[in-house]
């Protein structure tokens, strides 16, 4: 097994070819977040952005370098999916690709199953809507499947236009002004949550501009939004790859929460997708209601650990281990601690 660590920049046209085909071959693998695209504006943004070529472009894992001791997946914490990007499973030594990369350890969530040596500590779905059909078929079958919630989200649409005047969906857009909205929206929900703003970090704040300014086939930043006599109510910022519509960020005015505008526009979303040549639209993971009644499967995705005999790669190890113990009490409250400290603590590993 040949490896090479470089930096994203240095990869050329056949390289880029060989990972958009590895891409296609695996609808798994169709995600925005797993595009060159995707790498490269990241890598723009951070120097510590480095790509491990297996064999010559069998496969690609793309990865930030946060020091000596471990990476994380590409993009962490705001990428949806992370891991390797091949055609088919290969056979590699996970101490390998961490002697390859320079680090202890490689932490990932959030990875399509059975193409990633990883050390699998846990997994969990992301909702997805499938909408290769069109719209009519997915309108149809979620009307079967979920008729009061189609009801109850059809009738706050009739009230919201009764009472705040007549209402519109708009998308893709590029209006900035309400794309600023949205941020400042999703910001100020996390800051009064306890939560770091975590899109008003710089460099993160910066890889969101590139993608509101990227609209090529493979990749493009997309936004949709719904007003009510022209006032802003909703807004979303999905990310796009030639087959995926990815939600990313979703955020309403609280004065409108009585109308579930959010979830209006999602459903929205949802029925464009099916009309403009989307496979897909993936919600991510996350336990939220909206998700589970718009979506039609789920996708699973795993999270953990690429290490050989190493010091951070103990560590880490022994954190999931005990993590794991934990969950596993019958008090609820207490079993979601380290969870929650685990992720927090990569959370500001990651933004820092």
């Amino acid at each position: 097994m040949r490896l090479e660590t470089i930096h994203p920049d240095d990869l050329g046209p056949a390289d880029l070819d060989r990972w958009r085909a590895h891409q296609r071959a695996r609808p798994e693998l169709a995600s925005p977040y797993l595009t060159p695209e995707w790498m490269r504006i990241v890598a723009d943004v951070r120097d510590d952005a480095r790509v491990c070529v297996i064999n010559g472009g069998d496969g690609f894992l793309a990865v930030q370098r946060l020091s000596p001791f471990a990476a994380m997946g590409l993009g962490a914490p705001i990428a949806d999916y992370q891991g390797v990007v091949s055609s088919s499973a290969l056979d590699l030594d996970p101490r390998a690709l961490c002697r390859s990369l320079g680090v202890g350890r490689i932490d990932l969530t959030h990875v399509p199953e059975g193409l990633t040596p990883l050390q699998r500590a846990g997994a969990e779905g992301s909702w997805i809507a499938e909408t290769q059909d069109g719209s009519d078929l997915y309108e149809a079958a979620l009307k079967q499947r979920r008729s009061e919630f189609v009801r109850q989200t059809e009738k706050k649409s009739r009230k919201l236009a009764r009472e705040k005047g007549h209402t519109e969906f708009r998308g893709p857009s590029n209006e900035r002004s309400d794309f600023d909205a949205l941020l400042a929206w999703k910001n100020a929900q996390l800051v009064s949550s306890g939560q770091p703003a975590i899109w008003a970090t710089p460099w993160v704040s910066e890889v969101l501009e590139r993608c509101f300014d990227t609209n090529t086939p493979n990749f493009g930043g997309a936004l949709f939004t719904l007003r009510a006599e022209n006032q802003l109510v909703a807004a979303a910022f999905c990310l796009r790859s030639a087959r995926v519509l990815h939600f990313w960020i979703v955020a309403h005015d609280s004065a409108f929460d009585a109308y579930s505008p959010g979830v209006q526009l999602a459903r929205w979303i949802v029925g464009w997708a099916a009309e403009n040549g989307i496979a897909e639209v993936d919600f991510g993971p996350g336990d939220y209601q909206y998700k589970r009644q718009l979506s039609t499967t789920q996708r699973m995705l795993s999270y953990g650990v690429i290490a050989g005999a190493s010091v951070s790669g103990a560590v880490r190890r022994t954190q999931y281990a005990l993590r794991g113990g934990i969950e596993r009490l019958p008090q609820a409250r207490l079993a979601a601690l380290p969870g929650k400290a685990m992720r927090r603590l990569d959370l500001m590993r990651a933004l820092g």
